[in-house]
């Protein structure tokens, strides 16, 4: 009995301090105070006519993709998030640009993949993604966001289609060279202002080079009332009103090149 007593009297001594310890030294818990919530980003809130004009154009092998950034209002740097899905997992190019040491428009080019010592390792399978920007340094920091698809003329048989489906380009099995790759994406913002109220748009389609087209169709699928509304074809220069037929909530032209289009009213 004394020799148990013997080692259960210091354990219990341990027991008590380590009790005493816990009293005086209270675990600290962070509490978040009333009304700090975390603030939720919001996207694409301000007006179209008062966005930058943002464009993805690729490399002729698909690879890469030179982001233009112009038309900067209100904004004195941005930082561009460009996510792209590959065959196995999601991938990233960041970056950050400043407009008080680069003159808009911008170009950055942006790699699908990696370079190291020369020697680049480039991701397979690459369908779209996303574009993020992020703006700072006016009167108050806004976010864009538009998503792409990269196409190419042989898997798709001239027919290349936006990511939400409602703006598609049709140029015909043999009206670009099977090796083509073009980017279908929304613009975010205007090249240059344009008449009349935004209906749909701007929806971007372009490619490493500007080929003439012949026997190529336009469609925008609109859900609002098309009576009186315009499809407008902006080629890099300046728009033009393209002669266009409209029917079943669907708007179409023919076209004879790539670029920009909207439609207004």
């Amino acid at each position: 009995m004394k020799s148990s007593l013997k080692y259960l009297i210091p354990a219990l001594i341990i027991l008590i301090v380590i009790g005493v310890f816990i009293f005086k030294n209270p675990k600290k818990t962070t509490q978040t105070p009333a009304g700090a919530a975390r603030q939720v980003e919001q996207i694409n809130q301000i007006s179209i006519k008062d966005r930058p004009f943002v464009t993805l154009t690729p490399r002729a092998d698909g690879k890469e993709v030179t982001l233009s950034v112009d038309q900067v209002k209100n904004a004195s740097k941005v930082e561009y998030e460009l996510e792209y899905q590959t065959e196995s997992l999601i991938q990233g190019v960041f970056g950050n640009i400043d407009f008080t040491k680069e003159t808009p428009p911008v170009s950055k080019n942006l790699l699908f993949g990696s370079c190291s010592k020369g020697k680049c390792r480039y991701d397979e399978g690459i369908v779209g993604g996303s574009l993020t920007l992020r703006f700072e340094g006016g009167s108050q920091p806004y976010a864009l966001k538009a998503d792409f698809n990269l196409q190419n003329m042989f898997d798709r048989q001239g027919i290349f289609i936006s990511k939400d489906a409602k703006a598609t380009l049709d140029v015909g099995k043999s009206g670009l060279a099977n090796a083509t790759y073009l980017i279908v994406a929304g613009t975010m913002g205007l090249p240059s202002p344009v008449d009349g109220k935004i209906l749909a748009g701007p929806y971007a389609f372009l490619a490493a080079s500007s080929p003439a087209l012949t026997k190529a169709t336009v469609t925008i699928q609109i859900k609002d009332d098309l009576t009186g509304s315009k499809l407008m074809f902006w080629n890099g220069k300046v728009y033009t009103e393209l002669k266009a037929t409209v029917g079943d909530g669907k708007i179409s032209a023919s076209v004879t090149g790539l670029g920009t289009f909207v439609v207004v009213k």
